[in-house]
């Protein structure tokens, strides 16, 4: 757990939940600093077997550990202090208070009781795979072995009238018992309330109902498959020597249920004028039947649940369709919370997937930055979504030389997420192979056009530094030119001119490079759309100009304009979220002590 020791919510307590905690300033963030120097997303602490973990996700302002700052991922022990900010962290490792800690997003007893719950319903959902029965439509009736799906619009030979009226699941007929209406009641509530999963709800409600209508010898339930447009048979009950799958089926009674929202009933289907057109029912021998729906609380038909009886002598009675009437309304608050519940565990799903995909994109990006002496280097990524399509690489050529890459890929969210990861170590293979700067982009276009990953193109910038001579080779796939900033303050856009297209889109495409020598104070800043484009609330974008001007009137070195961009950028845009990719990265030959001055670290 985490115990704010300094700042505005002093004392605050709270829980790490999960194997990820990210804390920041965006909303979507386990732990939310309400603080404008803190990053978006600024920090995480990360949980693998009982040992946590601290990592800084390249914020502006930087994470510190006990004081100093945070440098790569690092063991965090009892009693440490993270501070973010002005914002002061402890981690407290111990479990025997957990209930004096209030989770981000759950509290106390509930969070405890949530997450072993959860884990549970976890591990049931994943080894429960059962095969869900489906029936073809084919003629007006059928048995439920014949597998197969039936549309919601398919054709009948004769439509079913209703018998009694509507019967709201909230009415019942004088002649009904109370007493057994209560039992069926709370005998169907107690079976089901333990039920999550709709594959285990629907074949106990059948169970519970066959023990409540003992003269059911049949029963179905069947439920709307909103994806497809179909009806599919969920569960099956059957007694007296008849397989579950020879439950016989009449659409035309089905249909007319779920189009209606009213239940059938059918007293002696043999004598029932209504079927005379049909051979739905009495083929199959069913001699009384009762259909109801089943309705979600915006009024729509969930499906239908079906009973039939084969003996003439056990009819279905006005009353016994009341009650089951009744009954249906606890089964549809059980198919409706176990949809919930479906829902609720595909999304911790996604969830864990993206966390996943987080943690794999983040492992692409440069751990730490080059240490070339006469050398200083910054670097700032965000992305709009989880996942994001920017991209950036410190790489060390074998002859001494090192690329400084650049890219962002069409879009965002997971398939940009995929490209880059595909990005990454084409680059890497097509620097190490290639004889020239040019050639190495040149065989990165061709791969990355013929890679059949769709029409996607990829804006890319290369830059190449000599550190002995300060010379730097510059290549770029129509990306955003870079700034270089002289000393006195003057800032140009470089390698405009030889700019090419965009990376994937013409395979045999050849790039031109251009060079230019970073002087001693002098920095090369390169930069996506990200910063560009930002918007405020009057759709007013940030733009080139005031970036120059922004970069211009940072007084300190690389660091300290990547730091001053970030700023400028939030602050403009505060009010509106960010819409695409943020990342910029950029070297700055450092100036060399004067004499009997000692050196700075950058």
């Amino acid at each position: 757990m985490l115990k704010v020791v300094s700042g505005d919510e002093e004392g605050r307590l709270l829980r790490l939940d999960g194997e990820r905690t990210v804390i920041g300033r965006h909303p979507n963030c386990q732990v939310v600093l309400d603080n404008a120097s803190v990053s978006r997303h600024h920090a995480q602490i990360l949980e693998s077997h009982g040992t946590f973990y601290l990592e800084d996700l390249r914020s502006r302002n930087g994470t510190f550990l006990n004081g100093a700052p945070l440098e790569s991922r690092t063991q965090l022990s009892d009693g440490d202090q993270i501070r973010v900010c002005d914002i002061v962290l402890a981690f407290q490792h111990r479990h025997d208070t957990a209930s004096e800690f209030i989770s981000p997003r759950l509290g106390n007893a509930a969070a405890e009781s949530a997450n072993a719950s959860r884990d549970e319903l976890l591990r049931r959902t994943r080894t429960a795979t059962p095969e869900n029965d489906t029936m073809r439509a084919s003629d007006d009736s059928f048995r439920v072995s014949d597998a197969g799906d039936f549309a919601l619009n398919a054709d009948a030979s004769s439509i079913v009238s209703h018998a009694g009226g509507q019967l709201p699941s909230d009415s019942f007929r004088v002649g009904l018992d109370p007493e057994l209406k209560l039992k069926a009641v709370l005998e169907i509530s107690q079976a089901l309330r333990s039920e999550l999963e709709l594959d285990a709800v629907l074949p106990k409600i059948l169970v519970t109902l066959f023990s409540i209508f003992p003269q059911a010898n049949q029963g179905f339930i069947l439920l709307k498959d909103p994806q497809a447009d179909k009806l599919r048979v969920k569960a099956t009950r059957a007694r007296g020597g008849r397989k579950p799958d020879e439950v016989a089926v009449s659409m035309t009674v089905v249909r007319q249920v779920l189009e209606s929202c009213r239940a059938i009933l059918s007293r002696d289907v043999q004598d029932d004028t209504r079927f005379k057109t049909t051979t739905s029912l009495t083929r199959f021998d069913v001699r009384s039947m009762m259909c109801v729906p089943l309705v979600d609380a915006s009024g729509d038909a969930l499906g239908v649940i079906q009973l039939n009886t084969l003996k003439v002598d056990k009819g279905f009675s006005e009353d016994d369709l009341d009650l089951l009437v009744s009954v249906a309304a606890q089964a549809e608050l059980a198919v409706e919370n176990a949809r919930l519940h479906e829902a609720a565990l595909r999304q911790r799903e996604m969830e864990r997937d993206l966390d996943f995909a987080t943690q794999v994109q983040l492992g692409f990006l440069p751990k730490e930055r080059p240490k070339v002496p006469g050398y200083a280097f910054a670097d700032y990524y965000e992305a709009a979504l989880r996942v994001g399509g920017d991209y950036f690489d410190y790489i060390v050529m074998p002859d001494g030389r090192l690329a400084i890459a650049l890219g962002d890929v069409a879009g965002k969210g997971m398939p940009a997420a995929l490209l880059m990861a595909r990005l990454y170590s084409s680059t890497r293979f097509q620097l190490f192979t290639a004889e020239t700067p040019a050639e190495a982009l040149a065989g990165l276009n061709k791969d990355i056009a013929g890679s059949g990953l769709g029409h996607r193109f990829i804006t890319f910038v290369l830059m190449v530094l000599d550190p002995p001579s300060g010379q730097v080779t510059i290549v770029n796939a129509g990306h955003l030119a870079p700034l270089l900033r002289r000393t006195d303050g003057q800032v140009e856009a470089v390698c405009k001119k030889e700019s090419g297209l965009p990376l994937g889109i013409i395979p045999d495409q050849q790039y031109e490079s251009a060079a230019i020598t970073l002087q001693e104070g002098e920095t090369l800043l390169a930069f996506t759309d990200g910063v560009t484009e930002a918007m405020n609330e009057s759709r007013v974008i940030y733009g080139r100009d005031r970036l120059m001007a922004c970069v211009a009137a940072s007084s300190g070195g690389i660091v300290s304009q990547i730091k001053s961009i970030i700023s400028d950028v939030e602050s403009f845009g505060a009010s509106v979220q960010s819409r695409d990719d943020t990342c910029c990265v950029g070297v700055e030959r450092v100036r060399a002590p004067e004499q009997g001055t000692p050196a700075s670290s950058p």
